[in-house]
């Protein structure tokens, strides 16, 4: 594949954007997002694409699911991950660009609780191969002021979580 220098790419099994300062033979020297040099091989390099997502944004988020506490119903905002609910059609994506959509919209979506200033939400994320739960929870574990468990299973079966956000103390992705 041909790159070339200044242009965006991504890592295989990374994630990240990534900017090509020089290309050798067989490997090319990339600026990560604090401006750290990194020496990698050609052959992990992804050529990054924009997403057409031109009217596919759901409206609406989150739904609402009930949870009941001490006789009262308390409604929890959830995400479902699942790309069909994210966008139309996935038919120009590639596996990598649906994955990027799916933890975005997760960020953008966890953002949006701690400005609302709600504790807690639902991410349903299904049960699949697991590389996207592993990335929620690396996320979650990552940032101070939050914590994740499974989530009820009789409620949702498998593949959901039940996220929990300190407010005084968590900050945004």
């Amino acid at each position: 594949m041909l790159f070339e220098i200044g242009e965006k790419v991504s890592l295989l099994k990374e994630s990240g954007v990534y900017i090509i300062v020089e290309i050798q033979t067989n490997v090319a020297i990339v600026l990560d997002e604090f401006s750290f040099e990194r020496k990698v091989l050609r052959s992990e390099l992804v050529k990054r694409q924009e997403i057409p997502l031109h009217g596919n944004i759901p409206k609406k988020d989150y739904q609402k699911s009930e949870n009941i506490t001490k006789g009262k119903t308390e409604k929890i905002p959830e995400i479902d991950l699942h790309i069909e609910h994210l966008i139309e059609t996935d038919s120009l994506l590639s596996a990598h660009d649906k994955f990027l959509l799916q933890i975005n919209t997760f960020k953008r979506f966890t953002n949006q609780m701690i400005l609302k200033k709600t504790p807690r939400f639902i991410v349903i994320h299904g049960v699949g191969e697991g590389k996207l739960i592993q990335e929620i929870r690396f996320l979650v574990h990552a940032k101070e002021g939050f914590s994740i468990h499974d989530a009820n299973y009789s409620a949702r079966g498998v593949g959901a979580s039940y996220i929990e956000i300190k407010l005084s103390i968590a900050k945004e992705f």
